[in-house]
């Protein structure tokens, strides 16, 4: 398994990289990566969404369109994974469900190495009008005292599965209900960050991560992209542009 770190991107190279990565792999890739800046990521379902723009600009929140469905995200003091296999692979070959349950074991794991008490929740059907993921936790995502902490979505195609998600340092629960235009109550409660707990610092939950990972989907081996993987990802990051209302 190939594992890249590549920290502080612009949200639109976050979600071309991931593509492109995907599009190209020959074994398991685990990137770990930041954001250059507060991103609003929304699923590919979600492009018609009514956002409060002009909060957004005040606060130099950016906002793409993410190649895998979902509700949407406010990527801010966090770490985000993600997980790409080529469909040739063993673990390909298991239900979106099961995969979820799977990569959730390895995170939750490592979590609760780290002294936090991790959860995974059980099967459930998604009950919710709202347009924000951390309202509610989705089937096999990750809690701590009932409360979500970690969010992901998955794509599959011909060539490979991509599931990528946020794990959260800090909340941001008011900026993330005003991009949203919903009201901060109906999310009051129901996200929480590691950092509410305990100190720990991104490059220490991705160095205790990719050894979850490691004992799952194979040995590791760092890898850096290169120029032309980094081009091909630069020239490709206006697909995940949102275009407003």
């Amino acid at each position: 398994m190939k594992v890249i770190k590549t920290w502080n991107f612009s949200g639109k190279l976050n979600m071309a990289l991931d593509v492109v990565l995907a599009e190209q792999c020959k074994e398991p890739v685990l990137r770990f990566y930041t954001w250059a800046r507060p991103t609003l990521s929304l699923g590919k379902h979600q492009k018609r969404i009514d956002l409060d723009t002009e909060f957004m600009k005040q606060k130099g929140i950016e906002c793409v369109v993410r190649p895998t469905g979902g509700r949407a995200v406010l990527h801010w003091d966090e770490l985000t994974y993600s997980l790409i296999l080529p469909v040739d692979h063993p673990q390909a070959k298991s239900s979106v469900l099961e995969s979820y349950l799977l990569i959730s074991g390895c995170i939750a794991r490592s979590l609760r190495s780290l002294g936090f008490r991790a959860q995974i929740e059980p099967v459930r059907k998604l009950k919710t009008n709202s347009a924000a993921c951390f309202d509610t936790a989705s089937s096999y995502e990750i809690t701590i005292e009932g409360k979500k902490v970690v969010g992901s979505a998955q794509m599959r195609n011909e060539k490979s599965i991509l599931q990528h998600g946020s794990i959260v340092f800090r909340q941001h629960t008011e900026e993330y209900a005003k991009c949203l235009k919903i009201d901060q109550n109906d999310l009051e409660g129901k996200l929480t960050g590691l950092l509410e707990y305990q100190q720990i610092t991104v490059e220490e939950l991705a160095d205790n991560l990719q050894k979850e990972f490691e004992t799952v989907f194979g040995k590791i081996e760092t890898f850096t992209p290169n120029r032309a993987i980094l081009e091909l990802a630069m020239s490709r990051k206006e697909e995940f542009a949102w275009l407003g209302n």
